[in-house]
């Protein structure tokens, strides 16, 4: 059989695991069922797995020669939204759902694990499976790429997200920056209390805040390179708790956004300094530490990207148009940091009445059509690399 038949034959498969996940979701670093489920089916097909740090699982699929290697990821968490839609496969967990498409990504993956499978004498080389858990907490991708270094690495990692904004057999695949770095800042002023109508007599934190909030909001403009895209922005102010109190500390929060490699810790050093003057500037003290997001951004590999948009449209699917990337973020850039690749876009659009196609909302649903392409898509790319 081809690989497109192979895809097509275990279309239902896919549907179906994607449909169990999705009715057990589970949350970051719980993911309890969704690993021994995993590593259930990969132990069906043969597959060697492991557990690796906080229970990521990394399936060995061995080709019938020696050769190269390379990873393919799927994210496997969950998020805390409860489930607005009525539908057969709904979330059986209260407070939680698979509103992100992880449980898309799992499934697929299992999918192209079932169609290598059948084809694994004719691939030279060995093909890593990664199912990562708690993604959407910044997690995960760090353990599984410390582990593939450990055994020297792999020579490509490739990786999807579906895309509810996109129709299905729609593939983004662009070279360079995809996705944000993202990395998040607070920010404490320390002041002296007192009564609101004796100001003398204490340090007011609130003001050096505002004005903190102020100036940073301005380093993209003031003090980054015009030509590398950046976000700052400051989404929380905290202080007091009542109208003639004037607090001991007031409390700032946001987050960063950065397109190039090494611009976040520039841009959190630049905020620490503005916001250390400032305060100090008040007669108060601003003490400021740093929130580990997605810390990279995600940056592919041209070359691995072309080839990636060759293969995809050997399998059918569209190229978009081209389009900037998106200030989102996903931690497969830490894959990509470490080894060639690329990270891709795949159109999941759920034209159900009712459905939202904007991720992390209660009413977020997948095209289920769209999966047999993917599958094909990988399993293609994977054979013509282990070739």
């Amino acid at each position: 059989m081809t690989i497109a038949e192979l895809a097509a034959k275990y279309e239902q498969y896919v549907i179906d695991m994607r449909r169990e996940f999705h009715e057990n979701p589970e949350l970051s670093h719980h993911e309890e069922r969704t690993v021994r489920r995993i590593r259930e089916e990969l132990d069906k097909l043969g597959i060697p797995n492991i557990t690796v740090g906080h229970n990521n699982v990394i399936g060995t699929l061995e080709g019938g020669k020696p050769g190269k290697k390379i990873a393919i990821r799927a994210d496997i968490d969950a998020l805390p939204v409860a489930e607005a839609n009525e539908v057969p496969y709904k979330s059986k967990v209260e407070g939680v759902m698979h509103a992100c498409g992880h449980d898309g990504h799992a499934a697929m993956l299992l999918g192209t694990a079932h169609v290598l499978s059948e084809i694994r004498d004719q691939l030279c080389g060995t093909v890593y499976l990664c199912f990562q858990v708690a993604e959407e907490i910044g997690a995960g991708a760090d353990e599984i790429v410390a582990y593939l270094k450990s055994i020297g690495g792999v020579d490509q990692a490739i990786g999807t997200h579906l895309a509810g904004g996109d129709p299905a057999g729609v593939i983004n695949l662009p070279d360079g920056p995809m996705m944000a770095g993202a990395l998040g800042f607070e920010i404490t002023v320390k002041g002296v209390g007192g009564h609101g109508s004796r100001p003398d007599r204490a340090v007011d934190p609130v003001k050096p805040a505002c004005d903190i909030v102020l100036k940073i909001a301005m380093i993209p403009a003031q003090y980054h390179n015009p030509f590398d895209t950046c976000v700052v922005s400051p989404c929380q102010i905290t202080a007091g708790n009542k109208n003639n109190i004037i607090p001991e500390t007031a409390f700032i929060a946001g987050n960063i956004r950065f397109f190039k490699y090494g611009d976040g810790d520039k841009i959190f050093a630049k905020i620490k300094e503005v916001a250390e003057n400032t305060a100090r500037a008040y007669g108060t003290e601003a003490v400021v530490t740093s929130q580990v997001m997605s810390p990279l951004p995600v940056i592919n590999d041209p070359a691995c990207a072309a080839r990636g948009r060759e293969i995809a449209q050997q399998v059918g699917l569209t190229l978009a148009e081209p389009r900037d990337p998106t200030a989102g973020s996903d931690n497969f850039a830490e894959f990509l940091a470490a080894f060639p690749g690329f990270y891709c876009d795949t159109g999941a659009f759920c034209t159900r009445p009712g459905a939202s196609g904007n991720h992390h909302n209660p009413n977020f649903d997948l095209d289920e059509t769209a999966f047999k392409k993917v599958v094909e898509f990988f399993a293609t790319y994977t054979a013509a690399f282990l070739k």
